[in-house]
């Protein structure tokens, strides 16, 4: 069984941080395959988005990641 820590909100000052083992996580991985389907719905939805002004503008990879 896996064991799970959670670190509370107001240490990280934004989101949870869940610790858990490298093993758990690449199993995790495994399953997030993105589809094609997945591909072409993002790209409607930016689209979208975009058309009504609400998509955020890209200045750096940087910003991506975040």
């Amino acid at each position: 069984m896996s064991k799970l820590i959670t670190i509370p909100r107001d240490l990280l000052k934004e989101r949870e941080l869940i610790l858990i083992s490298r093993e758990e996580y690449e199993r995790l991985i495994e399953t997030q395959k993105v589809a094609e389907e997945d591909v072409l719905r993002w790209t409607r939805e930016a689209k979208i988005l975009k058309r009504s002004g609400r998509l955020p503008k890209l200045k750096s990879w940087t910003d991506f990641k975040k």
